[in-house]
C-alpha cells in the first residue's frame, strides 16, 4: 500500500535544452519520489515523446495527439493515453507532428486541454512532473509555465554555452508569466559534460541569475548502461551514489518552500558573464517586458460536441464563424475576431449573406441590420510569430474609449491563427471594469470544430457570462431557445408560434439567442418554461446544457412543423399552462377550418401526382402529411447523411412506397427513371435535364405551425397549373431561379 499523503500536491516542470538529459533527470526524479510512496504522474512535453521510455522499460506510449487523431473527441478516455510504469508511476506523452510539419507547440496546448477536460486533475496525484523541451519557448511549450500547472520550475543545464543560453531563455519565458508575482524557480540542475571550465561557467550563470544549484550529476557510464537495459538509474542501480543524489534532489523538490523570481540576462550580459566577451547589438532592443494581466489559463472545452466531431464527418464551416453568427445577435455588443482581417471579413460575409439573398432573390426588405458590429484584432505575419495578445488588448482599449457610456459587452473569439500560435485570449479579462464585460470564446477556427460546434461554444459561454441565476421565474412566461437566425422561415416561424401563445395569454421573455440584448439574457430565468425552436442536434445539445447548468424547465416538444404536430403541440401547451379544454378546442377548431379551406383549393391540382423526395431533412412528416392530404402518392423517399442532425423519424412509413436511409445521391438519376415521379423534392434544384419531372426544394428549416406543409403545396399547385415544360424555356429558367 502507498503511504498516506503527508504534503500537498506538488507540480514541477523540468526544462532544458534538447539532448541535455532532462528526460533522464525527470524520469529518475519521478522514480525517487515514487519509491518514497508518492503517487506520481510524468507528462512528456517533447515531440520526440521519449520522456517516459525508461519508466516503461523501453516501451513507447501512444501519444495523446496520436490517440486524439484516431479517436473521436466524445470517445476519448485517459486510459487510452496513460500507462502505469515502474514504481506505479503514471506516464503520458503529448507527442507532436512530424519534423518540419505543423506546430508542435500547438500540440502541447491541445494535449493539456484534452487531459484537463478528461479530468486528469481529479486523479489526486501527489506529484506531477512536466518534462519540457526548452529550446523552443513558444506559447505551446510554455503551457507548463502557466500558473495552473507548474508550481516549481527547475532547469537542467551543462556548462556548454548553448545549454546555458537555453536556460536563460526559459527564465525569460517564466518571467513573462510571473510578472508582479512571487517567483517559482526552484534552481539549476547540473548534468555535467566533463568540459574544461564547466563548473566555473555554471557557477557564474547561477550567481548572475540568482538561482542556487539544486543538484549536480557527474558524467557516468551508469547512465549508458541504464539506457541499454531500458531502465532508469534509480531502478537499475538503487544503491549507487548517483541514485542517492536523485533521492536528495527528490527530497529537496518535495520539501523546499523557498523559490526564486526569474531574473534572466540579456544576450549581451550572458556572453559577457559566460564567455568573457562583449557583443554589440546592431539594432538595440528595449529591455522592458510588457506586463501580463491576471487570469491566465484556458477553460477546458465543454463536453457537448457537434455531430460532425462525434461522427468524424467532414467539417461544415468553422467554429469561429458559427460562434460569430450567435454573438452578433446580441444587440449593443461588439464581437472581436482575434485573427487576421480576412477572418473577420469572411465572417461578415457569412452573417450578411442571408439578408443579401433576401434582397436579391426574394425582394424582401431587410428585417434586421446587415452590418453586425464585428471588428478584427488585425493579426499580421509578425503577430503570428511573436503572439498577438498585446494587439488584442490595444483594440479593446480603443473600443472602450469610443463606445460611450453605459454597460458594454465585448465578445472575443479566436481564429485558426490565434489557436495555432497558442494565444491565450483570457489575458484580456483584466480589462473588464464596472461598465465593461468581456466574454472570451475559444473557437480557433476549424481547429475547434465545425460551424455547429462554434454555435454551441457561443451559447455556452454567453450563458455562463450573462445569465443571472438568482432571477425568479414569472408565471405564463416563456423563453424561445435555439432559433436559427440564418433561415428564411425564422420570422414566419416565430409569428406562427406567437399567434398560438397569444391565444393562451402567454408572453415571451427572451429569445436565446436571436436579436436579443444582454439584459434579456441576464433575465433568462424569468421565463417559466423554455420552448425549443428546433429539436435537431443543435437544439438538443443546447437544451441539455441549460437543463444541467441552470435547471431550465423545457416544454417537451420543439416548435411544431405541420398540422398534425401543431395540433398535438397546441393541446399539450394549453394543458401545460392549465388552460381549459374549451379554450384549447376553440383554438384548434379555428386552425382546422383554415387548413381545410386552403387544402380544398389546391387539392384538385395535386390529386394523384407521384412524389419523390431526396433530402437531408430528418423530420419530413410535415410535408408527407400535406401531400397525402392533397391526394398525392409518395413513391420514394431517400434520406441523405447530414452533418447537422442524425435522428430521422416518421409516423407515416406505411404510406411511403420506398424508404432508403443513408441514401447515395449518385443513384438519383437511375431511381428517377425507375419510379417516374411527377414531382422531385430535394435540398436544391438540379441543373441537369431530368426529363418530364418538376422540381422543388424541401426546406431543412421549414416554417413552424399548422400550415408548414401548405407553404410548399401552394407552390406545387402553381407549378402544375403553369405547365412549365410546354412554355418558353426562358420563362422556365427564370421561374426555377427566382421562385422554385
Amino acid at each position: 500500500m502507498r503511504e498516506a499523503r503527508q504534503t500537498a500536491m506538488v507540480k514541477i516542470a523540468i526544462y532544458g535544452k534538447g539532448g541535455i538529459g532532462k528526460s533522464t533527470i525527470a524520469a529518475n526524479v519521478s522514480a525517487a519520489l515514487a519509491k518514497r510512496g508518492k503517487r506520481v504522474l510524468q507528462i512528456g512535453c517533447d515531440p520526440k515523446h521519449d520522456s517516459t521510455r525508461l519508466l516503461l522499460h523501453g516501451e513507447r506510449l501512444t501519444t495523446a495527439l496520436d490517440y486524439l487523431k484516431e479517436t473521436g473527441p466524445d470517445r476519448c478516455r485517459l486510459s487510452g493515453m496513460v500507462r502505469t510504469g515502474v514504481f506505479g508511476i503514471d506516464c503520458l506523452e503529448a507527442g507532436g507532428p512530424e519534423p518540419g510539419v505543423g506546430c508542435a507547440g500547438r500540440g502541447i496546448l491541445t494535449t493539456f486541454e484534452l487531459i484537463d477536460r478528461l479530468g486528469i486533475k481529479d486523479r489526486s496525484y501527489d506529484v506531477t512532473v512536466y518534462d519540457v523541451l526548452g529550446d523552443v519557448v513558444c506559447g505551446g511549450f510554455a503551457v507548463p509555465l502557466r500558473l495552473e500547472y507548474a508550481e516549481k520550475v527547475y532547469i537542467v543545464t551543462s556548462g556548454e554555452f548553448m545549454a546555458l543560453y537555453a536556460a536563460n531563455n526559459i527564465l525569460r519565458g517564466l518571467k513573462n508569466y510571473d510578472q508582479n508575482r512571487k517567483g517559482r524557480a526552484g534552481g539549476i540542475i547540473v548534468n555535467s559534460r566533463g568540459l574544461e571550465e564547466e563548473d566555473g561557467r555554471i557557477r557564474r550563470f547561477s550567481e548572475a541569475v540568482g538561482l542556487p544549484l539544486a543538484a549536480s550529476f557527474p558524467r557516468s557510464d551508469l547512465f549508458s548502461r541504464c539506457e541499454a537495459q531500458g531502465k532508469c538509474l534509480v531502478e537499475a542501480f538503487p544503491d549507487s551514489e548517483l541514485a542517492g543524489r536523485f533521492a536528495g534532489l527528490a527530497d529537496l523538490i518535495e520539501t523546499r518552500t523557498e523559490l526564486y523570481p526569474a531574473a534572466p540576462l540579456s544576450d549581451e550580459e550572458l556572453e559577457e558573464r559566460i564567455l568573457g566577451r562583449k557583443i554589440r547589438s546592431v539594432f538595440p532592443l528595449p529591455r522592458t517586458v510588457p506586463a501580463r494581466p491576471e487570469g491566465d489559463g484556458d477553460a477546458p472545452a465543454p463536453g457537448i460536441f457537434s455531430k460532425s466531431l462525434v461522427a468524424r464527418e467532414p467539417l461544415m464551416g468553422c467554429a469561429f464563424n458559427g460562434a460569430m453568427s450567435i454573438t452578433t445577435q446580441v444587440a449593443g455588443c461588439v464581437s472581436i475576431a482575434h485573427g487576421p482581417r480576412s477572418c473577420a471579413h469572411i465572417a461578415y460575409q457569412t452573417i450578411t449573406s442571408t439578408p443579401r439573398r433576401f434582397l436579391l432573390q426574394r425582394g424582401i426588405v431587410l428585417p434586421y441590420t446587415s452590418s453586425p458590429p464585428l471588428v478584427p484584432s488585425d493579426m499580421g505575419e509578425g503577430v503570428m510569430i511573436f503572439g498577438g495578445i498585446e494587439e488584442l488588448r490595444a483594440r479593446i482599449r480603443a473600443l472602450k474609449a469610443r463606445t460611450g457610456e453605459g454597460t458594454r459587452v465585448f465578445f472575443v473569439l479566436s481564429t485558426c491563427p490565434a489557436g495555432i500560435i497558442g494565444d491565450n485570449i483570457n489575458r484580456v479579462l483584466d480589462l473588464e471594469d464596472e461598465t465593461t464585460k468581456i466574454v472570451t470564446i475559444r473557437t480557433d477556427g476549424n481547429i475547434a470544430g465545425d460551424f455547429l460546434q462554434g454555435i454551441l461554444f457561443a451559447y455556452f459561454e454567453i450563458a455562463r457570462a450573462l445569465i443571472d441565476r438568482n432571477v425568479e421565474a414569472v408565471e405564463d412566461t416563456v423563453n424561445i431557445v435555439a432559433e436559427k437566425a440564418e433561415t428564411y422561415a425564422l420570422y414566419d416561424s416565430f409569428a406562427a408560434v406567437k399567434e398560438i401563445l397569444i391565444r393562451f395569454g402567454i408572453q415571451v421573455n427572451c429569445h436565446f439567442i436571436r436579436e436579443t440584448s444582454p439584459e434579456d439574457i441576464r433575465n433568462f430565468k424569468r421565463g417559466k418554461i423554455n420552448l425549443l425552436a428546433w429539436g435537431d442536434y443543435m437544439g438538443r445539445a443546447i437544451r441539455e446544457f441549460l437543463e444541467k447548468e441552470y435547471g431550465a424547465e423545457f416544454f417537451d416538444d420543439p416548435f411544431p412543423i405541420g398540422f398534425a404536430a401543431a395540433s398535438l403541440w397546441t393541446r399539450r401547451l394549453g394543458k401545460k399552462f392549465h388552460r381549459s379544454e374549451e379554450r384549447i378546442e376553440a383554438v384548434l377548431a379555428e386552425y382546422r377550418e383554415r387548413y381545410r379551406t386552403e387544402l380544398e383549393r389546391i387539392r384538385p391540382k395535386l390529386l394523384g401526382k407521384r412524389v419523390m423526395i431526396i433530402t437531408i431533412t430528418q423530420n419530413i412528416d410535415w410535408v408527407l402529411q400535406t401531400a397525402l392530404d392533397a391526394g398525392m402518392n409518395i413513391v420514394f423517399v431517400g434520406i441523405l447523411s447530414f452533418s447537422q442532425d442524425d435522428l430521422f423519424t416518421t409516423e407515416l412509413g406505411d404510406s411511403i412506397g420506398e424508404l432508403v436511409l443513408g441514401y447515395d445521391a449518385n443513384r438519383r438519376n437511375a431511381d428517377i427513371a425507375r419510379v417516374q415521379p411527377d414531382l422531385l423534392l430535394s435540398p436544391y434544384p438540379s441543373a441537369e435535364d431530368l426529363g418530364p419531372v418538376y422540381q422543388d426544394t424541401i426546406s431543412y428549416s421549414p416554417e413552424a405551425g399548422f400550415f408548414s406543409g401548405l407553404v410548399p403545396a401552394r407552390r406545387w399547385a402553381e407549378i402544375f397549373n403553369m405547365n412549365l415544360l410546354e412554355g418558353w424555356k426562358k420563362d422556365e429558367g427564370l421561374f426555377r431561379k427566382h421562385y422554385a
